[in-house]
């Protein structure tokens, strides 16, 4: 291998010089945590955390769940009250459209330029080649070491993609300001404080940390007078300064090394300005929501602009970092497609459904997971439809659809064989498949109900679509016909694959129809989702994306037995999804994706303090405290109680779907589409899941410009001593307004009804 080669695209080839270098950076950012000293409130609640560890991982029952339940409606207060969240956290600084971000750690370190591992079948992320860590005092203390004083890294305004700290130290006072600009560089303002009345010296040091060699500048700055120490890689600003006075040190930190420009205040002002103003006019032009928790609306802001930076181009990447940077899932980045067309963002929302049909419904693309995601673009391509009345893919992808719903009707019916002259349990069901996920967990073929769902959904969403656009109304009646005997199949072959036992839900495996029968899952249902054997992890996440589809109604019995088990056999924590052990690992991992729609089906079951556990339970615990990062998998149950639960660099911080979720469980607590098997039923239900005390006197919310299945809608409600006013600023369907608050819990609105609805509270 020739390293020369490497450094305009860093693509390594040696598998061992690719593992050093990973190990290299992975160890020097666990070495950031070593010697951080925490306040004595973060110390105190790790060391309460500690004394329910213990339940929190062997109980199946979901026990601070209960704990939060048991002192009322859940509420920040409540689930924070019981565990620590995570302290050390990081966060993406990106533009849009952009393609990699740039990683910036709690310590205000800024990472650049990811080096890939090319490899037999795919390409992994390895590390970050260059990374900048700020130090502070004379013996350059790293930034943000003694927490007393340290305000954590944080965004711009609270969620602006402009990242803030403030960090007071010997007497100093450091103020970090970074905003992305052209060309795909980070500038960094760092202001130096003398707050006191008489002369200060100060030292601000940044350490540059390359693990390839150098082909160009990784850093710039616009101190004159620094001194740069070439064998240790750090640079030195001294400053005298005189009572209350400032000074700044401006940088700009290109994401490829190279040419950079040389950063001035002014240039800085101007490209912190646009910035700013890039992001609030992307807000400006989607839907508006105001809540009476600063909170929850700093955080709906942050996770929809952080997926607009995680996404590169038309391609909605699932994470970022050293986890899932280059990846795409059609199920978990399909439904975030959903979220930016709820979310107001119509356009943006239809130009990422592309990579969805070119993942899914061609086989030499889709793989092994072919048989379930060849339907998952079909369920896309009808919601979209809803939420923006865009068809135009249709057109491209016509006759690609059309020959996989055929073949879903083929598939279903070359099992329609008699066996000793009965039907078998799987009549009319597809054909064996291994189930698309984990290689570890996906051991064997087996009917798999999960598929099963995922492909009867699909054709009926294709074959509405298809009547909907009136594209083809008569092969989507025939579509509609065929999944209408589908979906019957599935649930009486579900409903008498159940194991009953007596301590627990009716057991049914969305992975394989015949459970007892099948190695390395039955014959005995899992015991506990979390602690037993991998394929029970998966179950939960099964349960999950299943019950995204909309295919089981809240009525629906073996939806409710699945989400109950789920429930009650070590599924969830505070609400949270329990992730699979890792080998060696000693924590209790959670992951916060497949984790809403649960929550969603207890919503739609009226059960609103299940869903507030579950959303504010995410906030708590599956995002970081202060830049409400969140991934896929990530330990919590012992390791949130130890050095402030850093967010580490081997997971995947921020996930986009993670974020998707966290913002669908929003939406759907204000604005709700009333759904049966997937189809509304012309009504909207309004504040369906809003904690009460949004209700209360003087308390105001505001929804404005929001897409549903049934057109946009806009509102606002307001907290009264005796009763709640409800002001409907657009035309309407049919309405619910729930309010929890008042006498009758809920006023149904004719469509088009008065414009102000007054319901009266006790």
């Amino acid at each position: 291998m020739i390293l020369a080669l490497l450094l305009a695209a860093p693509v390594l080839t040696d598998a061992k010089l690719a593992e050093s270098l990973k190990q290299r950076y992975l160890a020097m950012t666990r070495s950031w945590t070593e010697g951080v000293q925490f306040t004595g409130a973060e110390l105190q609640a790790m060391e309460r955390g500690k004394s329910v560890e213990k339940e929190m991982m062997e109980s199946p029952a979901d026990v601070m769940a209960q704990r939060v339940k048991a002192m009322g409606e859940p509420s920040w207060e409540r689930v924070t009250a019981l565990y620590p969240g995570k302290l050390l956290d990081r966060t993406v600084l990106g533009g849009f459209p952009g393609d990699d971000e740039f990683s910036v750690w709690w310590n205000c370190a800024i990472s650049a330029r990811i080096i890939r591992h090319k490899v037999p079948a795919t390409t992994l992320t390895v590390a970050y080649d260059t990374t900048v860590v700020f130090r502070t005092g004379e013996q350059a203390e790293m930034f943000g070491i003694a927490r007393d004083g340290y305000s954590s890294l944080r965004y711009e305004d609270g969620y602006l993609p402009v990242l803030r700290a403030r960090y007071e130290r010997h007497g100093v006072i450091y103020h970090v300001t970074m905003a992305h600009g052209p060309p795909d560089t980070a500038w960094v303002r760092v202001e130096i404080e003398n707050p006191s009345s008489r002369p200060v010296r100060a030292w601000l040091h940044e350490d540059v940390v390359t693990l390839l060699p150098d082909p160009g500048t990784r850093l710039e700055h616009s101190d004159p007078d620094a001194r740069h120490d070439a064998a240790a890689g750090r640079i030195t600003h001294r400053f005298d300064l005189k009572p209350r006075a400032r000074q700044a040190v401006y940088f700009t930190i290109p994401y490829q090394p190279g040419d950079v420009e040389k950063p001035v205040a002014a240039r800085f002002n101007e490209v912190h300005t646009a910035s700013r103003k890039m992001w609030l006019d992307l807000l400006a032009r989607g839907t508006n929501i105001e809540v009476p928790e600063k909170r929850v609306n700093d955080i709906w802001r942050a996770l929809l602009l952080q997926n607009f930076v995680l996404a590169d181009g038309a391609r909605f990447t699932y994470g970022a970092g050293l986890m899932y940077n280059d990846s795409y899932y059609p199920v978990e980045n399909g439904f975030g497609t959903h979220v930016f067309a709820q979310y107001g963002h119509r356009d943006f929302a239809l130009s990422l459904l592309p990579m969805a049909f070119d993942v899914s419904i061609r086989p030499e693309q889709a793989g092994r997971k072919y048989q379930n995601r060849r339907a998952l673009p079909m369920h896309h391509l009808l919601a979209l439809y809803r939420l923006t009345g865009g068809a135009s893919h249709y057109h491209r992808y016509r006759d690609d659809l059309n020959r996989v719903a055929e073949e879903i009707i083929a598939d279903r019916r070359s099992t329609m064989v008699g066996k000793d002259g009965k039907r078998p349990l799987h009549w009319g069901w597809l054909p064996p498949d291994k189930p698309g996920v984990d290689l570890r967990a996906s051991t064997q073929s087996v009917y798999c109900p999960a598929h099963n769902i995922t492909n009867c959904q699909g054709l009926q969403d294709y074959g509405e679509f298809l009547v909907a656009t009136g594209l083809d109304p008569e092969r989507g009646r025939r579509y509609i016909e065929e999944a209408r005997e589908f979906r019957a199949a599935i649930l009486r072959a579900l409903e008498s694959a159940a194991i009953r036992m007596p301590d627990r839900p009716p057991f049914v495996d969305l992975q394989t129809l015949y459970f007892r029968e099948t190695p390395d899952y039955g014959p005995e249902p899992y015991d506990h989702l979390a602690l037993g054997r991998l394929q029970g992890a998966y179950f939960g996440y099964w349960v999950d994306m299943q019950l995204q589809f909309q295919f089981f109604n809240p009525d629906t019995a073996v939806g409710n037995w699945l989400a109950d088990y789920v429930e009650q056999r070590g599924g969830r924590v505070f609400g949270v999804t329990r992730a699979r052990m890792r080998p060696g690992d000693p924590n209790g991992w959670i992951n916060a994706v497949y984790n809403y729609a649960l929550h969603n089906h207890r919503l739609r079951q009226g059960r609103v303090d299940d869903f507030l556990l579950g959303f504010y339970g995410r906030l708590a615990f599956a995002m970081s405290r202060n830049t409400y990062a969140g991934s896929e998998g990530a330990p919590l149950i012992g390791y949130n109680t130890v050095n402030g639960g850093p967010q580490a660099a081997e997971v995947s911080y921020p996930n986009s779907a993670a974020n998707a979720e966290t913002l669908s469980m929003l939406r759907h607590m204000l604005v709700h589409e009333e759904l049966v098997d997937n189809r509304p039923t012309g009504r909207l239900h309004l504040l369906r899941g809003v904690p009460r005390n949004w209700l209360d006197p003087g308390q105001r919310i505001v929804v404005e410009r929001a897409p549903t299945y049934l057109g946009g809608i806009s509102f606002s409600v307001h907290g009264e001593a005796d009763a709640v006013r409800v002001e409907l600023k657009t035309r309407h369907p049919a309405l619910t307004v729930h309010v929890r608050r008042a006498e009758r819990g809920a006023v149904e609105v004719p469509a088009g009804g008065p414009e102000v609805v007054r319901v009266r509270v006790r």
